[in-house]
């Protein structure tokens, strides 16, 4: 075999591994500002400076505080205490009423999340919609 196949041949073989094309799992897609479909992250970029005026420390409308520690546990397989929907249910975004209060879709009781906006973006839903499909874990 001459020497320009087999440059030809590493070239091919380093690209091909460097593609990563049996690589089990796929990068995690995020919403602009870096939020990913991990609850530190939601908690750090949406919940800290959207959500615990109303839902913190002050003030727990709903009976519902969203503070660093506190979210999971009052999120997550919790009946919410405005309609007969769980506030989140893992792996069912769907039927998750965190997310019909942040899309505003018809049914809420009281206002979109948040209250006055800015509401979060598509983008922003997507992400959390992701968490909660992927099982909604503390992590």
């Amino acid at each position: 075999m001459n020497a320009s196949i087999r440059v030809s041949l590493l070239l091919l073989v380093g690209c091909a591994a460097a593609c990563g094309g049996d690589s089990p799992t796929s990068p995690t897609p995020t919403a602009p500002g870096g939020l990913l479909p991990r609850l530190s992250s939601i908690q750090s970029i949406i919940f800290n400076p959207s959500c615990i005026e109303h839902h913190g420390d002050h003030a727990t409308e709903a009976g519902l505080d969203l503070t660093s520690g506190n979210a999971y546990s009052n999120l997550v397989n919790v009946a919410s205490v405005q309609v007969a929907l769980n506030r989140v249910t893992p792996g069912n975004a769907e039927n998750s009423y965190l997310i019909h209060k942040l899309d505003g879709r018809s049914g809420i009781v009281g206002d979109r999340m948040p209250t006055n906006g800015p509401f979060l973006t598509p983008a922003q839903i997507d992400v959390i919609e992701q968490w909660i499909n992927d099982g909604a874990r503390n992590n």
